[in-house]
Protein backbone atom coordinates (compact mmCIF):
# COMPACT_ATOMS: atom_id res chain seq x y z
CA UNK A 1 0.00 0.00 0.00
CA UNK A 2 2.79 2.40 1.04
CA UNK A 3 4.54 1.72 -2.88
CA UNK A 4 1.02 2.79 -4.52
CA UNK A 5 0.99 5.53 -2.44
CA UNK A 6 4.07 6.80 -3.24
CA UNK A 7 3.94 6.11 -6.90
CA UNK A 8 0.55 7.96 -7.25
CA UNK A 9 2.63 11.04 -5.41
CA UNK A 10 5.57 10.90 -8.14
CA UNK A 11 2.77 11.08 -10.33
CA UNK A 12 1.19 13.87 -9.41
CA UNK A 13 4.38 15.55 -9.11
CA UNK A 14 5.33 14.57 -12.72
CA UNK A 15 1.96 16.19 -13.68
CA UNK A 16 2.73 19.51 -12.26
CA UNK A 17 6.39 19.57 -13.50
CA UNK A 18 4.97 18.70 -17.13
CA UNK A 19 2.64 21.59 -16.98
CA UNK A 20 5.29 23.68 -15.64
CA UNK A 21 7.62 23.23 -18.85
CA UNK A 22 4.63 23.16 -20.86
CA UNK A 23 4.05 26.68 -19.62
CA UNK A 24 7.68 27.56 -20.01
CA UNK A 25 7.53 27.02 -23.44
CA UNK A 26 4.61 28.68 -23.96
CA UNK A 27 5.43 31.66 -22.89
CA UNK A 28 9.07 31.23 -24.35
CA UNK A 29 7.22 30.56 -27.99
CA UNK A 30 4.94 34.15 -27.65
CA UNK A 31 8.08 35.82 -27.10
CA UNK A 32 9.57 34.47 -29.86
CA UNK A 33 6.76 35.32 -32.03
CA UNK A 34 6.14 39.10 -30.35
CA UNK A 35 10.09 39.53 -31.82
CA UNK A 36 9.66 37.77 -35.05
CA UNK A 37 6.88 39.92 -35.53
CA UNK A 38 8.48 43.25 -34.56
CA UNK A 39 11.80 42.39 -36.86
CA UNK A 40 8.85 41.57 -39.84
CA UNK A 41 7.63 45.14 -39.25
CA UNK A 42 10.56 47.08 -39.57
CA UNK A 43 13.24 48.48 -43.11
CA UNK A 44 16.15 47.07 -42.98
CA UNK A 45 19.08 49.04 -42.48
CA UNK A 46 20.33 51.16 -45.18
CA UNK A 47 24.01 50.34 -46.15
CA UNK A 48 26.53 52.63 -44.31
CA UNK A 49 28.05 55.60 -46.28
CA UNK A 50 31.46 53.76 -46.61
CA UNK A 51 30.16 51.25 -48.81
CA UNK A 52 27.64 53.49 -50.73
CA UNK A 53 30.25 55.79 -51.84
CA UNK A 54 33.05 52.80 -52.29
CA UNK A 55 30.30 51.53 -54.98
CA UNK A 56 29.61 54.38 -56.46
CA UNK A 57 33.96 55.19 -56.99
CA UNK A 58 34.32 51.42 -58.31
CA UNK A 59 31.57 52.20 -61.13
CA UNK A 60 33.27 55.87 -61.25
CA UNK A 61 36.31 54.44 -62.28
CA UNK A 62 35.16 51.42 -64.31
CA UNK A 63 33.30 53.83 -66.60
CA UNK A 64 35.93 55.74 -66.54
CA UNK A 65 38.40 52.62 -67.47
CA UNK A 66 36.25 52.29 -70.47
CA UNK A 67 36.63 49.38 -72.79
CA UNK A 68 40.29 49.45 -72.99
CA UNK A 69 40.78 48.18 -69.88
CA UNK A 70 38.48 45.22 -70.10
CA UNK A 71 40.82 44.57 -72.76
CA UNK A 72 43.84 44.94 -71.17
CA UNK A 73 42.40 42.99 -68.19
CA UNK A 74 43.32 39.37 -69.94
CA UNK A 75 45.96 36.68 -69.31
CA UNK A 76 49.65 38.17 -69.66
CA UNK A 77 52.19 35.51 -71.39
CA UNK A 78 55.65 35.67 -70.00
CA UNK A 79 58.01 36.19 -72.93
CA UNK A 80 61.62 34.46 -72.79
Amino acid sequence: MVRAEAREEADVMNVYLAEQIAKDRLREARELATVARMMGTTRPAPEPLRVTIGLALIRLGRSLAGRTAKGAAGPRRATA
